[in-house]
């Protein structure tokens, strides 16, 4: 059994709304052997410790799961001046690759460039995105012949309705099951009890952001944070890395399906420019 973690970092405002706007949105799916979550979040939990030992105050090692690492975190590290910061957050982001590396994880998923003065709708976004990721989701499942289930990151309740109940129309319709081997409509969590949703949080908020936003977005003035030209060493030093852990396919046609899929509405530039190819 699988189990896909969904996620997302950045927002469907308009990317010049203020100084917070944010110029693309991701939604992630990490796609987990069932098998290894057990081990996936005993060393989640020891690379929490690891970079930020002054968090966790408890004497309870699982209440530490509890104690969220944001990804907006990371990110201002990523901007400081002071090399220690970037560092820091440098070898975190290693780290990070390496524990879905070494637990065999793969990624799909959503990234949104955003035109200036345009957002997004976000339910219908979030819709869309959910029904893509499952698609894709379904195929690794009929890859391995297995079988499995998504857990997404918990928003509000109408929302979560809205997108358990779009898959439902599906899954029930007359026509046939497009995701049969997902076994479930999708399931929302709080991501405070759950490593993979962390770890989604992560992938989503401190590597997919800032390389769409140094591969896609060019810089604007008005002192928006998001267009740190910081980001452009996350792209150098991790985009292949990312770029690997990416499950593709060939649909029925020989057309390369799944991954990242970048839909940039400024210059439209290949889903590949993502990782610096």
């Amino acid at each position: 059994m699988y189990v896909c973690y969904l996620d997302e970092a950045g927002g469907a405002e308009a990317p010049d709304i203020g100084p917070a706007g944010t110029p693309v949105m991701v939604i992630l799916g990490l796609i987990v052997d069932a098998a290894s979550v057990p081990a996936m979040t005993r060393d989640f939990l020891a690379l929490k410790r690891r970079h930020f030992p002054g968090r966790f105050t408890s004497g309870l090692a699982l209440d530490h799961i509890l104690t969220e690492v944001k990804g907006s975190d990371i990110l201002q590290m990523t901007r400081k001046k002071g090399r220690n910061p970037r560092r820091q957050a440098q070898r975190l982001r290693d780290e990070l690759l390496t524990l879905v590396e070494t637990h065999g994880c793969r990624i799909v998923g959503r990234v949104w460039i955003k035109d200036p003065g345009k957002g997004m709708d976000p339910a219908s976004s979030y819709c869309y995105a959910v029904q893509d990721i499952s698609s894709h989701y379904g195929q690794h499942l009929e890859a391995q012949d297995d079988v499995g289930v998504l857990i997404a990151d918990g928003r509000q309740h109408h929302t979560n309705l809205m997108v358990a109940h779009s898959i439902f129309t599906q899954k029930w319709r007359t026509g046939g099951d497009p995701y049969p081997a997902m076994r479930e409509v999708p399931l929302f969590a709080a991501s405070d009890n759950h490593a993979g949703l962390q770890i989604a949080d992560l992938l989503a908020s401190t590597l997919v952001f800032p390389m769409a936003v140094s591969a896609y977005c060019p810089r604007r003035p008005g002192g928006n944070p998001h267009y740190s030209g910081t980001y452009a060493g996350v792209r150098s030093v991790f985009g292949k890395r990312v770029g690997d852990l990416q499950f593709r396919y060939r649909d029925e046609t020989g057309k390369w399906r799944g991954g990242l899929v970048v839909s940039d509405h400024i210059a439209h530039k290949p889903g590949s420019y993502l990782f610096g190819r």
